[in-house]
């Protein structure tokens, strides 16, 4: 019976000894991550869909009504630079194109109508790179009834989960921002 007891005693203390000798902080290369990551971001959707594969969050709205669809910017520092993303609306696969203008049209925070660039892109800029969640605003016009989406990828390009560098929203010399491929689109369903 002390065999035993003595044999369970030194499985706990060997236990409990691997516990707080097997985790080490002592590596510089990790204080603040990778470093070679320290100037890439993450911008997509506040609310996730179903993981693996994403990408099924819908948001349900009654023409003219504004709908605020929440964005996220990844960040664990502040920069002196403020990155700029964008972000764009397109037809849903399959479905009769709504059209921008007739069917609803992005505004800003206060109602006013916003202008897309030559490429269809929407610009939104994070000061100081500094995390934190935004709205992309809607507001649905008395057209047709239907669906589009909202992307935080261009609908132009491709993007292939086995190589993080088609993922790039935005890079410049001072930063990366790149889109999350299981969250880069919503949909917007008129009723």
């Amino acid at each position: 019976m002390k065999t035993l007891f003595n044999k369970i005693t030194f499985l706990c203390i060997l236990a409990v000894s691997c516990v707080f000798a097997g985790c080490s902080n002592d590596h510089d290369e990790w204080e603040n991550g990778a470093p070679a990551l320290a100037h890439v971001y993450y911008y997509c959707f506040e609310k996730w869909g179903g993981i693996p594969g994403g990408n099924d969050v819908s948001y349900s709205v009654n023409q003219g009504e504004t709908i605020a669809i929440p964005t996220q910017f990844y960040s664990n520092f502040t920069r002196s630079y403020s990155p700029i993303v964008y972000y764009y609306t397109s037809a849903t696969p399959k479905e009769e194109a709504l059209v921008y203008g007739t069917d609803y049209v992005v505004v800003d925070e206060s109602g006013n109508t916003l202008t897309p660039d030559a490429s269809g892109a929407y610009e939104m800029i994070w000061p100081n790179a500094k995390k934190g969640v935004r709205n992309i605003y809607i507001k649905t016009l008395n057209g047709k009834k239907g669906s589009f989406r909202v992307l935080t990828f261009s609908p132009e390009k491709k993007m292939d989960v086995t190589d993080v560098s088609t993922t790039s929203i935005v890079k410049t010399e001072e930063y990366e921002v790149r889109a999350i491929s299981e969250n880069y689109f919503v949909t917007v369903v008129i009723k």
